[in-house]
């Protein structure tokens, strides 16, 4: 599995750690939120707070993820 690097505001990152369970990874815990329907507004609030270095790389990885979620 690839995995890739992401730069956050020490703000955002006090936010997500409180939202981490014990134990649980940051890739648990974004994947969890974005699988609740009800997390959507968390993620929404943290918009804008990460730095994309390769938008259109970003855009492919999630294009390809939807299609594997749909079939």
């Amino acid at each position: 599995m690839a995995t890739k690097t992401i730069t956050i505001k020490e703000d955002v990152y006090r936010m997500l750690v409180s939202l981490k369970r014990n134990n649980e990874s940051f890739s648990t815990l974004f994947e969890r939120l974005a699988k609740s329907r009800s997390n959507i507004n968390k993620l929404k609030a943290l918009r804008g707070f990460v730095e994309i270095d390769d938008k259109e790389m970003l855009l492919k990885e999630i294009s390809e993820k939807r299609k594997e979620i749909r079939y």
